[in-house]
């Protein structure tokens, strides 16, 4: 009996694992743009091969409680987060989606896509979002300019030479899903292109090591003055 019903839970084991939401990761009307220089906040569509673009998804309204950066005038984009890892980690229930379809039947995580095709746009393909299917989700694109197959390396790169990549990360949006996998739900995967309202990658305000450490130490000699007071 043990024996069969071993067998029935590894039949179904795959089938509730593959049952998420999917989205077409892509975008139409509303562009990757980016400041056309660090002095320069006019708007020009990223270049193909440009820059690159990541998919972070969580069920409807959760909220975002820490927002990767944030705008500021004309200082560009304010990161507050060096590594992509950290930033989720602030904010339960975000995730990075999973590629769809699985290579040989397993997850594979969400490889950075780049502007390809024309300025502006990208297309990742179908992707996993953390909702079952035909729930809907809420999401965010961050992005980033240069060769950096990665956030964490453009952020990185910025730090060690000013301005070698631009920053940025969208507003939040919903999207409805479909799984093509389970019957009775939705089954094509839901484009992002119909909800995605694009975004600004700009240059990234990013203080300088010494800065942070001089900054980090007048606050230690601050607290000791005020402990003898």
């Amino acid at each position: 009996m043990k024996k069969a019903l071993t067998f029935v839970a590894l039949i179904l084991t795959p089938s509730i694992t593959l049952a998420q939401g999917t989205v077409v990761f892509q975008n139409l009307t509303g562009l990757v743009q980016r400041w056309t220089s660090p002095s320069d906040s006019s708007l020009t569509p990223v270049a193909v091969g440009g820059g690159y673009v990541q998919l972070i998804a969580t069920p409807k309204g959760n909220p975002l409680l820490h927002p990767l950066g944030v705008y500021s005038g004309r200082s560009g984009f304010l990161p507050g987060y060096s590594s992509l890892a950290t930033f989720l980690a602030a904010n339960p229930g975000w995730v990075d989606p999973y590629s769809d379809p699985y290579p040989n039947g397993s997850p594979s995580p969400q490889v950075p896509t780049s502007i390809y095709g024309a300025a502006g746009v990208f297309n990742g393909g179908t992707m996993d979002t953390p909702v079952p299917g035909g729930a809907e989700a809420d999401y965010l694109v961050i992005g980033w300019t240069g060769p950096y197959a990665s956030y964490d390396a453009a952020y990185a790169a910025d730090l060690g030479n000013p301005n070698s990549s631009f920053l940025g990360m969208s507003a939040v949006a919903t999207t409805g899903t479909g799984d093509p996998r389970s019957p009775g739900v939705p089954g094509p995967p839901v484009s992002l292109s119909h909800t995605f309202q694009g975004m600004i990658l700009a240059p990234a305000a990013i203080p300088e090591p010494t800065s942070v450490l001089l900054a980090g130490l007048g606050a230690v000699l601050l607290l000791l003055f005020r402990r003898r007071g």
